[in-house]
């Protein structure tokens, strides 16, 4: 017999006694603590004289009843996250209740449209049209509703965008506003 084929032996062999160590282990009955049992002294864990309290495992069947007879199921998320929404689609952002301010600050990033980068003394700005139709200024640092304008180059501007994706490495990706050449 080769030397690979006893230790392929020796190892099932001893697979096999751990495995039937670990078995009668579970087996073994814990010991009985000191004292009397509560067979001993006429009381069985559940012969009726502790109330228990059932009153929330009637309200669990009768919404069970409720669901067969064809009313919907309703999840009761408690603050957790609904885990029968998918991952993969992410947080919509009409999901957010929370009312957006005025101005700049409450714009996003794809409700923007760039129209155009000047050069100044003081630095490079950009000048964008938002939603209501009315231009605003960006410098580097201008904070958004859903980012902040990373950098402005004298032919783009490169902003950084919060992602509410769990899968994501990185908490923002960047997104590039070019100026269209004429």
């Amino acid at each position: 017999m080769s030397a690979r084929g006893l230790s392929s032996v020796v190892g099932s062999l001893l697979l096999v006694v751990s495995l039937g160590v670990v078995a009668g282990a579970q087996e073994k009955a814990p010991a009985p603590e000191t004292g009397a049992a509560p067979e001993a002294a006429g009381k069985t864990p559940f012969s009726g004289e502790e109330d228990l309290d059932v009153s929330r495992i009637d309200q669990i069947l009768r919404g069970e009843e409720r669901v067969f007879e064809g009313e919907k199921f309703t999840y009761d998320p408690a603050g957790r996250r609904d885990p029968f929404v998918s991952l993969a689609e992410g947080i919509q952002e009409e999901e957010r209740a929370e009312e957006r301010p005025d101005g700049l600050p409450g714009m996003l990033i794809e409700e923007l449209r760039l129209e155009g980068i000047i050069q100044t003394s003081s630095g490079i700005i950009a000048i964008v049209q938002g939603r209501d139709k009315l231009s605003y200024i960006l410098r580097p640092g201008t904070k958004l509703y859903n980012g902040e304008v990373a950098s402005i180059e004298p032919h783009k501007v490169v902003f950084k965008q919060q992602v509410n994706d769990p899968k994501a490495l990185k908490p923002f990706r960047e997104v590039v506003r070019e100026i269209a050449e004429k």
